[in-house]
């Protein structure tokens, strides 16, 4: 019977230190692929800001020449835009020549020459901003600045696209370390196109609240602002507006929707999908997801596609984004 016991124990103290083991091990199971927090807010911040760019762009060469107009629209814009489940995602405009144009949590600022402002550590990270985008037009730039979310100043990891026809660039960033939380990468896209959608249904209302009371003004402005924004590594990604008689307003893509009451439209699984959308919309939140069939206009397929969409504010307009389902 002693042979019998000691291999019993030798078992018993092998997994007592398994146990330990898997006891201590405070590093999270991270499937190959996942998406961290970290590159997620990289991706949010670079998103939100290079897709706000391009539709400023667009509208300062349509519809906005000079610089004062600009100006101010850039700060009807970013005012009330805030991203992050903390809000404390948000935009700021600057000159080439190191100007605050436009600030969305900082407004006494505006007005003010920054090219020789330093952060916390003594660096000149405007000057820094303002060579990122005149000689390479984007970039990230590490610096610290006061967060929003808490009163303290901390890191900041801030991104910049430059607006070309202005001699402006905008930025934004985030801040501190991010959790160990790491997601599928489907969830990520569609987090990142969810944050993409706020960004521009915010923005956009915000505009509409200082600007273009004319109803054709303000469907001209938006499929100015939204007809060449295109994201995701594959250019997937673009916005759609529609008002709540589920007439289009805008489309990235298709422009022949534009104009057409859609009331009617199915997809090929029988979806009446604009008017889900618009129900969506109208729903108590005036935000939420939903899942249909649409064209993907890089494949050129009609594919299942999950959608973001959120009401305007002030408006009976929403705007939507999202991901097709692969």
């Amino acid at each position: 019977m002693k042979n019998l016991r000691f291999p019993f124990n030798l078992l018993l103290i092998i997994l007592s230190i398994m146990v330990i083991s898997c006891g201590k091990n405070t590093q999270p199971y991270v499937i190959e692929n996942w998406v961290s927090q970290y590159t997620l807010d990289k991706s949010i911040v670079e998103v939100n800001t290079t897709n706000t760019a391009t539709g400023f762009e667009t509208v300062f060469q349509t519809m906005i020449p000079d610089s004062t107009g600009r100006a101010q629209f850039c700060q009807a814009f970013i005012e009330p835009v805030r991203f992050y489940r903390d809000n404390s995602g948000y935009f700021y405009v600057e000159s080439y020549r190191a100007w605050m144009v436009a600030h969305a949590i900082k407004p006494d600022l505006i007005g003010t020459y920054r090219m020789d402002v330093q952060d916390a550590n003594g660096k000149f990270y405007v000057k820094d901003m303002v060579n990122t985008v005149i000689y390479t037009g984007y970039g990230f730039v590490e610096y610290y600045f006061e967060n929003p979310s808490t009163g303290k100043t901390e890191r900041k990891l801030g991104f910049v696209k430059s607006i070309p026809s202005a001699e402006f660039f905008i930025g934004s960033g985030f801040y501190g370390d991010p959790p160990a939380v790491y997601y599928e990468p489907s969830d990520a896209k569609m987090t990142s196109a969810r944050e993409a959608t706020l960004v521009m249904a915010l923005g956009i209302g915000g505009v509409f609240s200082n600007y273009y009371p004319d109803t054709n003004e303000r469907v001209q402005f938006c499929r100015k602002l939204i007809d060449y924004i295109r994201f995701f590594d594959d250019q997937s990604g673009y916005f759609f507006i529609y008002d709540f008689n589920c007439v289009n307003v805008a489309h990235g893509t298709q422009k022949n929707l534009q104009g057409q009451n859609l009331y009617d439209y199915q997809d090929s699984r029988g979806n009446y999908v604009i008017r889900d959308l618009v129900a969506v919309a109208k729903g108590p939140t005036g935000e939420g997801y939903y899942k249909y069939w649409w064209n993907n206009p890089v494949s050129k397929q009609e594919e299942p596609k999950l959608a973001y969409v959120m009401k305007i504010p002030g408006i009976n307009y929403f705007i939507g984004s999202g991901i097709y389902l692969k």
